[in-house]
């Protein structure tokens, strides 16, 4: 069937490499118009997702001299009454792969500011302790990473966008859930 469907595209080719009368110029002119009409919005969030990380990592590097996936590690950690996660808990909250996680963590131990050591009773997996200098570490960013997010990000939106948002987000992360679409790339 995929035979005769090729033959008959070849046979319909134009001088210029197109279809059926079209040329694959045009063609491709038509797929990305359509593609910006119907990804707009997306593109836009992509920017702003980006453009606000950006900043926000560069802010914490010039001021905490600290990566700012370092610093998501941290507050997670940090978040938990012990201080203490397993590495896959940990890895679904970073949203990462498992060997991302890993080469973070590794650079996270030999800076100081975590531990990893073999889980308790099973013997199986990673645990992930907060370090002193980790909660240091928190302790001192927390203040400045919180005023980057207002200045950035809540600031500029009215209570009305972030109810918005508030409320379509969480549809997004659910449905792709529902989907069964692992969310950390696993």
């Amino acid at each position: 069937m995929a035979a005769q469907r090729n033959a008959r595209t070849a046979k319909n080719r134009t001088p210029r490499g197109g279809v059926d009368g079209v040329d694959d110029a045009k063609r491709l002119r038509v797929v990305v118009a359509r593609l910006e009409e119907e990804t707009m919005l997306w593109q836009e969030f992509l920017r702003a997702h980006r453009t606000i990380i950006e900043k926000m990592a560069e802010q914490m590097m010039r001021d905490h001299n600290l990566p700012l996936e370092w610093f998501d590690v941290l507050i997670h950690l940090a978040d938990v009454p012990d201080g203490r996660l397993r590495q896959r808990a940990l890895r679904d909250r970073l949203l990462l792969s498992e060997s991302g996680v890993s080469r973070l963590l590794l650079r996270m131990e030999q800076a100081g500011f975590i531990s990893r050591n073999t889980a308790g009773e099973d013997k199986r997996g990673m645990e992930i302790t907060l370090t002193d200098k980790g909660r240091t570490a928190v302790i001192e960013a927390t203040e400045s990473h919180v005023e980057m997010v207002s200045t950035l990000f809540t600031q500029r939106l009215t209570r009305t966008d972030l109810s918005a948002l508030g409320r379509v987000l969480p549809k997004l992360t659910a449905e792709c859930d529902d989907l069964g679409t692992p969310l950390n790339g696993a």
